[in-house]
């Protein structure tokens, strides 16, 4: 790889469960800890309990462990990442990987987000083929708590509320010729539904200790690449109910000059969300970058 080359690890959020396992030396210590909490995830995912790891309090620390394990495999393979960036759940990979935490102290994090998460109601709905301005004035029309969670592309949003709130933009969407599609998450997460939940994890984070990022982490929550470990705790702490700003994240990329987004996931959605947004960079899934794309 040429050594102008700037490449970017996208770590991605709740989405596609891992349906297998790669042995590595980080996933073989994070799942011990998963298990000392309670939660045997590599049991889960070898009798292919998908509906269980569906579930938010398993997803997520599942996500979390397989993005570590891809994470340490790109670095084998010799990729270093000149800039990192997660979408929601992500920053908790990204920011083990720009080194502000430790892989422990992420994971442990995580299984309480995911607890806490798991008690938030409603729902998440994506919308696809609507510009953003029309997906935040059938928001703004309907009488009940909906909101954009997730800028994710120019044409493709991600709305949060209560089921029936829900219901009524998914009838709006559809008569002005988007598509909309029902989420498998537990509850409305990225809105004011997730407040108390986000409240109950701030002790948890302000415990930990965030080191000053080695590379820039581009923040889901700002959409620009931070620094400091001070800000970086700042933003996290505010997560849960932050809107996940993924146009101005790949944006930001393409300032700092990447070539490469690379995801260090399985879920397949960041390499095409990223060349929606971009033409500047070229997104590899994990599989493409660890046989020799780049």
């Amino acid at each position: 790889m040429p050594t102008d080359n700037k490449v970017a690890f996208l770590f991605p959020g709740q989405g596609n469960i891992p349906k297998t396992i790669i042995s590595s030396r980080i996933g073989k210590r994070l799942f011990h800890i998963a298990e000392q909490n309670g939660l045997l995830l590599r049991e889960l995912v070898r009798d292919n309990q998908i509906d269980v790891l569906s579930q938010t309090q398993y997803a997520q620390p599942m996500i979390l462990i397989n993005s570590l394990i891809r994470e340490e495999k790109l670095r084998d393979r010799g990729l270093i990442p000149a800039v990192v960036a997660g979408h929601s759940l992500g920053e908790y990979a990204a920011l083990v990987s720009a080194g502000v935490l430790t892989a422990k102290d992420a994971l442990c994090t995580v299984i309480e987000r995911a607890r806490l998460m798991a008690t938030i109601k409603g729902g998440m709905v994506a919308i696809l083929k609507l510009p953003i301005v029309d997906v935040r004035s059938i928001c703004q029309s309907i009488r009940g708590d909906v909101v954009i969670a997730n800028y994710n592309a120019p044409e493709q949003a991600v709305i949060s509320g209560g089921k029936a709130a829900l219901r009524q933009a998914t009838k709006l969407v559809e008569q002005m010729g988007g598509r909309a599609i029902p989420l498998r998450v537990s509850g409305a997460f990225h809105s004011s539904a997730a407040v108390e939940a986000e409240k109950k994890l701030a002790p948890t984070i302000a415990k930990l200790s965030f080191a000053t990022p080695l590379v820039p982490m581009i923040s889901s929550v700002s959409g620009n690449p931070e620094y400091d470990g001070v800000r970086l705790k700042k933003l996290l702490l505010t997560q849960i109910t932050s809107c996940v700003r993924w146009v101005d994240v790949i944006n930001s990329m393409t300032r700092e000059g990447v070539s490469y987004g690379v995801e260090a996931g399985t879920s397949g959605v960041l390499p095409s969300l990223g060349r929606q947004i971009t033409s500047q960079i070229r997104f590899l899934s994990f599989e493409e970058a660890l046989h020799g794309r780049i």
